[in-house]
């Protein structure tokens, strides 16, 4: 009768695992601002940082099924602030991932490079819902320095250099918006 039990009492803890994990999806609620971030050069790098597998072909669209990514500049200067918005232009309530499904690229040698990084130690994302009534979305602030891409989950581990490079957004589909950093200022 105790083998029983005791085998009962673990499947009972092993069910109420995996069922807090299943439980760990958080809905939240869409239109979410993100402030900008400082200049200064971010917290070092341990060597441990892994590249989010962001891997997508160099012709994505800035908009498809019913979202639209788009930027506030065209062109920034380093150290200046940029902001990026996606935004449910459907007539209908539409549903992404987590506000942190996104990626900085930097256009080298004829391909995209992601240059943000996760920090060492962590990885993925969660399997977060968030539902966008027609006309909102998220808004995301950053100042164009590798300091100022390196909050959350992300760090950017090196200058980042005048050229092309474009924000991506995994919707999905990924949807991209290219931009230019000057280095007037950096």
């Amino acid at each position: 009768m105790f083998g029983h039990t005791r085998r009962l009492a673990v499947i009972a803890v092993l069910a109420l695992a995996v069922l807090s994990g299943c439980l760990s999806s958080v809905i939240v609620s869409g239109d979410e601002t993100m402030g900008p971030q400082t200049i200064e050069t971010p917290s070092e790098c341990q060597s441990g940082e892994t590249t989010s597998y962001f891997d997508y072909p160099s012709d994505l669209p800035s908009q498809a099924s019913g979202f639209e990514l788009s930027a506030s500049k065209g062109s920034v200067n380093s150290g200046e602030s940029i902001e990026f918005e996606l935004t449910n232009i459907a007539n209908e309530r539409k549903t992404t991932g987590t506000r942190h499904r996104y990626a900085l690229q930097r256009h080298v040698a004829d391909r995209w490079e992601t240059v943000t990084r996760f920090r060492e130690g962590r990885s993925g994302f969660n399997a977060t819902a968030v539902p966008h009534e027609p006309g909102t979305g998220f808004t995301w602030s950053f100042r164009m320095s590798a300091s100022g891409f390196s909050e959350g989950k992300f760090v950017v581990c090196e200058r980042l250099p005048a050229g092309e490079y474009r924000f991506i957004y995994e919707a999905p589909p990924a949807l991209a918006v290219e931009f230019t950093l000057d280095d007037r200022n950096g």
